[in-house]
């Protein structure tokens, strides 16, 4: 009877349990709870703990793969750029060149560095990389971290990077690879947000524009603080994402799991990252695969993220459409696609001007 009441409660949890079965456990929960056993509470908590361990497993199994990917590109990246060098040597090597051109050429180029090189050190003007509005750029930061850059975002650091602590500011989306090192701590700052870690896997997202900014952790440990509201540290774990509400005063309660205001709206959300069977990356960091993902999100944040992918601008005509909620996924559609796709899960309509589009 008892791997019955497990069986059961596995269907339940999972969504397939028939009317017949839902009331079969029932009964049998009744029983075992009028003898003292196995409460409902205790019974869902354990299969819930079991089954979350499972796929924080899986998910941390399969960026282990993407990672080993990520890791054979770059090497086919390396080769061919050794390859190109090596061509470009052997026609130097052929071809007739004038030793005082190239006295020249070099002359000029180390003129160059040394007058950016001055420049860098007089003025301290901080590194600033920004990825294409229709790409995605791959930084190395000089500690040996890496970072993916969404589009149209920008990562920016001081020359003094590294001295005392690691830090970079954010306006976009970025996922980082952190090189432990704890002697200086990596520290990621947007215009809403903190975070300090010492070495791990993250996803964050801070557009200027966008309501919500977001962190997920793939691995490792992560203290995110609000700027907002700097004496509020909030420690992630692996597997765990927090959402907060831009532009907002903050009004936060420690007595509860969700900080609010005016006892209505949440100002700060802590969940799981999503992980679809068939995906290597969990959802808030496919974009890495040049896709674009969403989990129970709201059209207007959807729109957004549209609005990036496809250089369009989205206007809402209907209040109500904006609140439609959707889970998909896409990857090569065209705007007309993806958004005929949506439709065909809820009634809204849409008319395309050039790159204007009307959602009413």
């Amino acid at each position: 009877m008892i791997n019955n009441i497990w069986i059961l409660i596995g269907k339940k949890l999972n969504g397939e349990a028939s009317p017949e079965e839902l009331l079969e456990l029932e009964q049998l929960l009744q029983q075992q709870e009028a003898a003292g056993m196995y409460p409902m509470d205790g019974l869902e908590a354990i299969w819930k703990n079991d089954q979350q361990a499972s796929q924080d497993e899986k998910l941390l199994s399969k960026w282990d793969a993407f990672e080993t990917e990520l890791d054979v590109i770059e090497e086919k990246e390396a080769e061919q750029a050794a390859q190109i060098i090596s061509i470009q040597s052997k026609r130097k090597k052929n071809g007739i060149i004038k030793l005082g051109s190239l006295l020249a050429a070099a002359c000029l180029m180390l003129g160059i560095f040394w007058f950016t090189r001055k420049e860098t050190i007089t003025t301290g003007k901080p590194n600033e990389i920004t990825a294409p509005k229709n790409g995605i750029s791959k930084i190395q930061l000089p500690d040996g971290s890496r970072v993916w850059l969404n589009m149209g975002s920008k990562l920016t650091y001081n020359n003094d990077f590294g001295t005392e602590e690691r830090k970079v500011s954010l306006v976009g989306e970025a996922f980082f690879d952190v090189v432990k090192d704890p002697q200086h701590p990596f520290v990621v700052t947007t215009t809403t947000i903190s975070i300090r870690v010492l070495g791990t896997k993250f996803n964050v997202r801070s557009y200027n524009n966008d309501k919500t900014s977001e962190a997920a952790l793939i691995r490792g440990k992560i203290e995110l603080t609000v700027l907002k509201n700097p004496e509020k540290k909030i420690i992630l774990n692996p597997s765990e994402k927090i959402t907060v509400i831009n532009n907002q005063e903050l009004q936060l309660k420690s007595n509860t799991p969700t900080y609010k205001i005016a006892e209505e709206t949440p100002l700060i959300a802590l969940s799981r990252i999503h992980q679809a069977k068939k995906d290597t990356l969990p959802s808030e960091a496919l974009w890495l695969e040049n896709k674009l993902a969403f989990d129970a999100e709201d059209f207007e944040n959807i729109a957004q993220k549209m609005e990036r992918r496809y250089n369009v601008n989205i206007v809402f005509e209907n209040e109500d459409v904006k609140k439609l909620r959707f889970t998909g996924k896409f990857q090569k559609e065209s705007i007309n696609k993806a958004l005929l796709s949506l439709q065909k899960t809820a009634a809204f309509r849409y008319k395309i001007d050039t790159n204007q589009i009307v959602i009413y």
